[in-house]
């Protein structure tokens, strides 16, 4: 086995390493390595047949000694799926910090007269992606309109009963690239490669649920979780009184929004559900938001706009009367659902908010170079990873499991290593690893961000032994052309061993 620096194991940013990090007590002395037979059972698993064509990495560290316990291909560069957010995640915590807001600012163009804005609404923000609502975890609000009702609720306090003008979406923080430059274009109308932009609606998507009719003589039911005219839903979907059945969308075209449901379901069939993405996200939300305020008695004479439709436009900030603001969350929340949803949205959207607070320019090239420092900050070197995009969804990144691994140690052992704990999906337990390792020692033990592409898959984090041992390790696999079940039964096999082991 190769040797490593020996790292106190007591402090994390001055504090005791027990501090916060629930259910994990550090073992004093530390064990010692594994016995021969134990990795030879970890060999097996990576030797699986069904990976014949494919290419392991992986690294086995001991938090407490340093001492590498287990390696394959540790320095090589893999493709790294949601493991990438594993380097948005870190930088934007450290650049950032965990009580960071986004802000929405909101300015009338124009004099307000007896409850009139004789002029425009303009909304600016730096991109909060919380204006999104549900029933699952990890949600802001109970429904996607409420932060809009919200607004509404903002300026009647403001004094404003009626808009004369247009509402201005001020999407001026971030570049107009709202997709990353290398995502694969057939993928674009699926939510996990939702456009994204300074101002968000609905994590860029929308939900819709399709029911069964009571009768085959009647329709279906189609029910969007948010109503608005910015979507156009057409209903193709055939009644049938038996057999097999099967609701699915259509591909919506690259530049619309028009969504085609389509299939055939039967009376008692379960209702199915969809999430395309929508393009034009700052249409999307002004849209939102002149539909809300109009429900919501705050009459909108104009229309919906995006500020470069104004080629003239010249008026800065300071030319307008500021009305209100509105704080998102502590990014210390948002890094929850980003973290353990492995949210794309939210992860490409940070990286062009770093570059806009570093630059005053929201671009990916901006927001790069800040997590580039950043990993470097926390001792990557540049010739271990490679930043295509904040989220993973890109076939650019690269990555090695070392420093994968050397992410996670520094994390943990930084500022704010309760929180990058606390963030983590817990095996069995929540977000995307909520149904994995149920029923073994691995459960509620295994701390670890997920990572899934086309026939690449990672898992990188923390699992801790049956005498308390921490160990940190990265398992990425490119090239497989198996199923996510057979990678599960390698990572995960690999991980109840290592959690069952003992040295007593």
């Amino acid at each position: 086995m190769n040797a490593a620096r020996t790292l106190c194991p007591l402090t994390i940013g001055g504090a005791l390493l027990t501090a916060g990090l629930a259910g994990y007590a550090p073992a004093q002395p530390a064990a010692s390595a594994p016995p021969a037979e134990l990795l030879e059972q970890i060999d097996e698993h990576f030797e699986d047949p069904r990976f014949s064509n494919a290419f392991w990495g992986a690294l086995i560290q001991s938090h407490e000694t340093g001492e590498i316990w287990y390696e394959r291909n540790a320095d090589r560069g893999f493709i790294p799926a949601s493991n990438q957010k594993a380097l948005t995640t870190a930088a934007a915590l450290n650049y950032l910090g965990p009580d960071w807001t986004f802000t929405t600012r909101f300015f009338a163009d124009g004099e307000i007269e007896d409850g009139v804005l004789k002029g425009n609404l303009v909304v600016w923000s730096n991109g909060d992606p919380t204006h999104y609502g549900g029933s699952g975890p990890f949600r802001f609000h109970a429904d996607t309109r409420d932060p809009f009702r919200g607004m509404a609720a903002r300026l009647r306090e403001a004094g404003i009963r009626h808009i004369e003008g247009d509402v201005i979406g001020d999407d001026s923080a971030f570049d107009d690239w709202n997709i990353n430059r290398t995502s694969v274009v057939a993928n674009l109308p699926n939510w996990p490669n939702a456009e994204f932009g300074p101002l968000q609606v609905n994590e860029g998507y929308i939900d819709i649920r399709v029911s069964a009719p009571e009768t085959p003589e009647d329709n279906v039911t189609i029910t969007p979780n948010i109503e608005t005219s910015h979507i156009t839903i057409r209903d193709e979907v055939r009644v049938v009184s038996e057999g097999s059945t099967s609701v699915s969308i259509a591909r919506r075209d690259l530049d619309q929004n028009v969504i085609t449901v389509s299939g055939t379901m039967k009376p008692g069939d379960s209702d199915s559900t969809r999430s395309p993405s929508i393009i034009d996200p700052t249409m999307y939300f002004t849209t939102v938001l002149v539909e809300t305020l109009n429900e919501e008695g705050v009459k909108v004479a104009g229309r919906p706009r995006d500020i470069d439709e104004f080629e003239g436009w010249t008026k800065t900030h300071d030319d307008l009367t500021e009305l209100f603001t509105m704080d998102s969350p502590a990014l210390s929340e948002i890094l929850k659902g980003l973290y353990k949803r492995s949210q794309n949205l939210y992860a490409e959207t940070l990286v062009k908010t770093m570059g806009y607070e570093e630059t005053g320019h929201g671009s990916f090239s901006s927001g790069r170079r800040v997590v580039e420092d950043e990993m470097e900050n926390i001792g990557l070197t540049s010739d271990t990873f490679v930043f295509r995009d904040g989220s993973g969804m890109s076939r650019y990144n690269f990555v090695s499991p070392r420093a994968m691994v050397q992410i996670n140690r520094a994390m943990l052992e930084g500022e704010h290593g309760d929180l990058w704990w606390d963030i983590q999906p817990i095996a069995g337990v929540d977000g995307t690893l909520s149904s994995r390792m149920r029923d073994t020692p691995a459960a509620d033990n295994v701390r670890a961000k997920t990572g899934t592409v086309a026939n690449t898959r990672g898992l990188s984090g923390y699992v801790t032994t049956d005498d308390g041992e921490l160990l940190l390790f990265s398992f990425l696999v490119n090239a497989h052309t198996t199923t996510t079940g057979a990678t599960n039964d390698v990572t995960d096999g690999v991980l109840e061993l290592l959690a069952a082991y003992s040295a007593e």
